[in-house]
């Protein structure tokens, strides 16, 4: 038989080999999204169709969401020359579609079965369409965004959001274009960052040759997150090249850009140790934890259109939980200060600095569901890669960067792992101010807390 028939044969057999995870690139503007679903929401209020490209599709023009192409004419009369046409040559259809994918990725909608499904955070986005973009809205969408999963064909599963970040922190001025290589990491494990900070250093010819991506699949991947990225503030962009700012939301000049451009110091003359974060301030076991309010803890969603009673209740459960929260913080906090760590927070709980050492801690609550597990472990690991990318490289210089994940009781094993592929350490409250921890979190943390060595 022929080998190369063989060869071909088997190959069909094995499991999908990895490619670059696309995304949809219709819309990248946050305002526009925002009224793409608040568009989707009224058209499932109404009882229409709204899975029917060709009934979603005329609803996004006439929200201004989709145009009318290169010839301006009124909205109805191009609405009705396109339904005209073969369903494929209908525009706003592949419009339609990609947003529709884009909410399923962002949480927005459950759409697996019959119809179409608004979940509460598709309804907060659209409640948002037409507003001026403030500091909630931008909050909400760091949010979903940040915490957005993607996975390839292999289920291999990764926060793209959080990896350019990090792929920016490490390659400060990279190119828009190479920003696409956030669809190229396979997971967030440290091993496909490195893999992916190497392939930057490439000329973009050889990058889609090596990982084998089409010319047009690369261009389209290099289109949304660097845009979601510009418009939340977390990165400057200088002509065609970015670097983050100071701390998420910041948009003055960096300070890793403008020490680029000042006279390099000795190497002995670099203090030692690391330092905080500009946006963040130092604190002490007192006053550690204070800052937050009910309304801005996300550990806790207040649906829309609750009834007095519900949102009473609701409100009550955050209050609740924040309060859990912040005794966490501040006992962790006292164990590392006993230790001589300096304390520092915002945006993150804890960030305890000791020697060239520093520690990175994301505090979650739970109630005992494993929906909510689920959910703080997501946030959390999120939340610690997000961090990350503003501490270790902009700030911390070659300071090394532990991340530990703290919960209110142990989580299981396989979040337990799944962090540990991921660099984080896994943290857990006992009782009476002692802690549990699982073996990288020994490492990390027995000089603070000699109960987990």
């Amino acid at each position: 038989m022929n080998l190369a028939y063989l060869r071909k044969a088997r190959a069909r057999k094995s499991p999908a080999l990895h490619a670059m995870k696309g995304f949809p690139n219709q819309v990248a503007d946050l305002g526009k999204i925002a009224m793409a679903i608040r568009a989707l929401v009224e058209l499932v209020d109404r009882d229409e169709n709204a899975r029917d490209d060709g009934v979603y599709g005329p609803a996004l023009v006439r929200a201004g969401v989709a145009g009318t192409g290169h010839r301006p004419m009124p909205i109805e009369q191009y609405i009705r020359e396109q339904l005209r046409k073969e369903p494929s040559n209908q525009s706003f259809r592949t419009t339609a579609r990609g947003l529709r994918e884009l909410f399923r990725l962002f949480g927005f909608i459950d759409d697996s079965g019959g119809r179409v499904q608004i979940l509460d955070t598709g309804r907060q986005a659209a409640a948002y369409a037409g507003q001026a973009m403030d500091a909630e809205q931008i909050n909400f969408w760091r949010r979903v965004i940040r915490n957005m999963t993607h996975a390839d064909a292999n289920g291999q599963r990764s926060h793209p959001y959080q990896v350019l970040l990090r792929l920016v922190a490490r390659k400060p001025g990279i190119t828009r274009a190479k920003c696409a290589l956030a669809l190229e990491a396979r997971d967030d494990s440290p091993a496909e960052l490195e893999r992916i900070v190497r392939l930057a250093d490439l000329e973009e010819d050889v990058i889609c040759r090596q990982i084998g991506v089409s010319n047009a699949n690369w261009d389209n991947a290099k289109k949304v997150f660097p845009k979601f990225a510009e418009q939340l503030s977390d990165v400057i962009r200088r002509g065609q090249s970015f670097v983050l700012t100071e701390a998420p939301g910041h948009t003055d000049a960096p300070a890793r850009e403008l020490r680029a451009a000042e006279p390099r110091a000795p190497r002995y003359a670099a203090r030692p140790g690391p330092r905080a974060p500009r946006a963040s301030r130092e604190v002490t076991p007192d006053t550690i934890g204070r800052a937050g309010t009910a309304e801005t803890f996300d550990e806790v969603e207040i649906p829309l259109n609750l009834d007095p009673a519900a949102a009473r209740e609701a409100v009550r459960l955050r209050l609740d939980r924040l309060r859990r929260h912040n005794l966490i913080v501040r006992a962790l906090a006292g164990r590392m200060r006993q230790a001589g760590a300096r304390l520092y927070e915002d945006p993150f709980d804890v960030l305890a600095l000791i020697e060239r050492v520093g520690i990175l801690v994301e505090v979650k609550t739970l109630d005992g569901s494993a929906a909510d597990e689920r959910d703080r472990v997501q946030e959390a690991l999120a939340q610690l890669l997000y961090y990350e990318a503003f501490v270790t490289a902009p700030v911390a210089g070659e300071a090394e960067i532990h991340k530990v994940a703290c919960f209110e009781r142990p989580i299981t094993q396989a979040h337990q792992d799944w962090f540990d592929a991921a660099g984080i350490s896994t943290l857990w409250l006992v009782q009476d101010g002692r802690y549990g921890g699982n073996a990288s979190a020994a490492r990390v943390l027995g000089r603070f807390l000699e109960e987990i060595r």
